[in-house]
């Protein structure tokens, strides 16, 4: 197969891209010029070399030259400690940060398709409840908020987690929320406005 059409099927597998819109990518690219394209390459190498995933937390971060185990989020002394903000990916955060959110997250990785027979394949669903477990056992968790986008899947991953937590919320005394419905039926978290995000959070239940 020739670079063209290879690059072409690489950039279909990224989400929300088809195939036309890939090969607009690779078109775009051979009109820039061969420094563009190399720094483009040494950019994508930097992803595996220069960034790791927080073992707390699970987002991606870039490196800061010492050993890193906890993103700038997880590590921060500002943070509120006892509220975990539960979601899908780690481009949600972005946006819920810009709404004034002071708490740390866990990234999910995934919603459960309807038809799934193994929901926790498709999720950090076991990692999620031994962070709550952990925080939980040292008395420093007051909330988890399942902040997970208003679509199908989303909502069925929502009562799926609601049922596996609720019985450990009871036992270790905090709070099991979900987002309000600030966001509008069908919206993904990742796409919503800060406002948006911000009105979800204070009507959360």
């Amino acid at each position: 197969m020739n670079p063209i059409d290879r690059l072409t099927q690489a950039f279909e597998k990224f989400p929300g891209i088809g195939p036309r819109q890939a090969r607009r990518f690779v078109q775009y690219l051979l009109r820039e010029s061969g420094m563009a394209r190399a720094t483009l390459a040494d950019d994508i190498k930097q992803l595996g070399t220069n960034t790791f995933q927080c073992k707390q937390c699970f987002r991606w971060s870039v490196k800061d030259g010492i050993k890193n185990s906890l993103c700038s989020i997880c590590s921060g002394t500002y943070r509120d400690k006892g509220v975990i903000f539960v979601v899908e990916k780690d481009a949600d955060i972005d946006n819920v940060e810009k709404s004034g959110f002071k708490g740390l997250y866990f990234v999910l990785g995934g919603v459960v398709p309807l038809a799934a027979e193994e929901p926790e394949k498709h999720m950090r669903a076991k990692q999620l409840l031994q962070r709550i477990e952990a925080d939980g056992s040292q008395k420093i968790l007051k909330e988890v908020i399942l902040g997970l986008s208003a679509t199908t899947e989303g909502d069925h991953t929502r009562t799926y987690l609601q049922e596996k937590l609720m019985p450990v919320a009871e036992a270790l005394n905090f709070k099991l929320s979900s987002l309000g419905r600030g966001l509008s039926t069908g919206s993904e978290l990742e796409y919503a406005d800060p406002d948006t995000i911000a009105n979800a959070l204070s009507s959360r239940s």
